[in-house]
């Protein structure tokens, strides 16, 4: 049985050989009358990776 929803990403394995890696929100600036999206990414060192897909 697993749990259903959304889970937060897991960014273990994301930045390769770069530690540590860490999950961060990244969010855009937008005008007022739009919302803004904000998408997890991995980051290690100032560098941003992308997060692995879920399985």
């Amino acid at each position: 049985m697993s749990a259903t929803g959304s889970s937060l990403p897991d960014c273990a394995h994301a930045c390769g050989p770069c530690s540590p890696c860490r999950r961060v929100m990244v969010s855009f600036e937008c005008s007022v009358a739009e919302s803004c999206p904000i998408v997890y990414r991995c980051m290690c060192r100032g560098r941003y990776y992308q997060v692995p897909p879920t399985e």
